[in-house]
C-alpha cells in the first residue's frame, strides 16, 4: 500500500493556494514592488497566518493540508528567488489560451484584468506538488499540427522528470488544469487528449479538474484507461470557479463514480484547482465560502466512504 492511497476512508486535501489574508498581501505587495518593508514584520505575520490558515484546514477536516502558499505572489512567479538565471524579458507579452480568448475578446479583457493576473504581489513527510496548467494548452496552441503536440508534450514529461529524479514517486503530486477559472472554456483540451502524458510523471497521485460542467463527464476515461498500480487519482470534486459551495451528497456520488472504476483505495477527494492561484485582494470565489466548500468536501468524502468500506 503506497502512502497516498486509501486504507479505510477516502482522504481529502486540495490544490494548494487560498485567499491571503488582507494584512499579509499588505506586506507582499510592498515587497515584491519594491517598497520598503519590515522583512521581520513580514516573517512574523506570514507564519502566524500560515499556522492559522493550517489550523482551519484541520477544523474543516482536510486532512493533506498545506501552507496556503501565503508566501507566494503566485503559483510560479516566485521562480527568481529560488533560482540564479531568471530575469525578467520586458517589452514581451506572453500568450496564453489563444483561441480561447480570441472567440471571447471582450470577456477575456475584463477577466484577465480584473479576475485573474492583475499586479500579483521529504525528509519531512510533506508532499512535493508539480503545478502544470501549461500542458493542457499545447494540445489547443494554434499551428502545431499533431506530431509537434505530441512531441511537445514529450519534452515536458521528460523535464518534469528530469526535475523529479531522486525524489520517491510516492512522495510526488502533479497537479494539472487549464490555467481560466470562470469563463466560456469553450477551447481548451480534454482530459483524453492528456491523460497520456500525465500518466507519464514520475507521481503518486495525480489531480485534474473534474468538478466543471465543461470536464465532470470525463470520468467515462477511466472506462477504458488503466491507471499504473500503486497510483492515486485526485479529480477535483468541488470547483475554484464557482462560489456555490457543492452539496456533500453530490460530491460523493463524484468520488463514488471514480472508486469504481480505479478501486476504492486509489481516489483521494480533492479541488479542480487553487483557489489564490495569485496573491490578490479579490478572489473569484469567496474567502468564507472556500472554508464551506471544504467542510462539504469532508462530508462529501465520509458519505462515499460510508458506501465504499460500510
Amino acid at each position: 500500500m503506497a502512502i497516498q492511497q486509501n486504507t479505510d476512508h477516502i482522504q481529502t486535501t486540495h490544490i494548494g493556494s487560498l485567499p491571503r489574508p488582507h494584512n499579509l498581501l499588505d506586506l507582499l505587495k510592498a515587497k515584491y514592488a519594491g517598497q520598503p518593508y519590515d522583512e521581520s514584520k513580514l516573517n512574523s505575520v506570514l507564519a502566524r497566518e500560515v499556522a492559522e490558515c493550517v489550523r482551519k484546514q484541520v477544523e474543516c477536516g482536510i486532512e493533506i493540508v498545506t501552507d496556503g502558499e501565503y508566501s507566494k505572489p503566485g503559483f510560479f512567479t516566485y521562480i527568481r528567488e529560488r533560482f540564479d538565471g531568471f530575469e525578467s524579458r520586458p517589452n514581451q507579452k506572453l500568450i496564453l489560451f489563444q483561441q480561447e480568448v480570441s472567440a471571447f475578446p471582450e470577456y477575456y479583457a475584463q477577466y484577465f484584468k480584473e479576475a485573474m493576473m492583475g499586479r500579483t504581489i521529504v525528509a519531512a513527510g510533506i508532499l512535493v506538488q508539480v503545478d502544470d496548467p501549461f500542458l493542457p494548452d499545447i494540445f489547443v496552441e494554434p499551428g502545431l499540427e499533431d506530431k509537434q503536440k505530441k512531441r511537445k508534450a514529450e519534452i515536458y514529461v521528460e523535464a518534469i522528470n528530469a526535475a523529479l529524479s531522486g525524489i520517491p514517486a510516492e512522495r510526488v503530486r502533479f497537479h494539472t488544469c487549464y490555467g481560466i477559472n470562470e469563463g466560456p472554456r469553450i477551447y481548451e483540451s480534454s482530459l483524453p487528449e492528456i491523460i497520456e502524458y500525465v500518466l507519464k510523471i514520475n507521481a503518486g497521485s495525480f489531480s485534474f479538474e473534474a468538478a466543471n460542467p465543461r470536464h465532470e463527464h470525463e470520468y467515462h476515461l477511466f472506462e477504458r484507461v488503466k491507471v499504473p498500480e500503486a497510483k492515486v487519482l485526485c479529480p477535483g470534486v468541488i470547483t475554484h470557479a464557482s462560489n456555490i459551495v457543492e452539496h456533500p451528497e453530490l460530491i460523493a456520488e463524484r468520488l463514488i463514480r471514480f472508486a469504481k472504476l480505479v478501486g476504492r483505495e486509489n481516489v483521494m477527494a480533492g479541488a479542480d484547482c487553487g483557489f489564490s492561484s495569485q496573491a490578490l485582494y479579490r478572489t473569484e470565489v469567496h474567502a468564507t465560502v472556500v472554508w464551506e466548500k471544504f467542510k462539504a468536501l469532508r462530508r462529501g468524502a465520509d458519505l462515499a466512504s460510508k458506501q465504499l468500506w460500510g
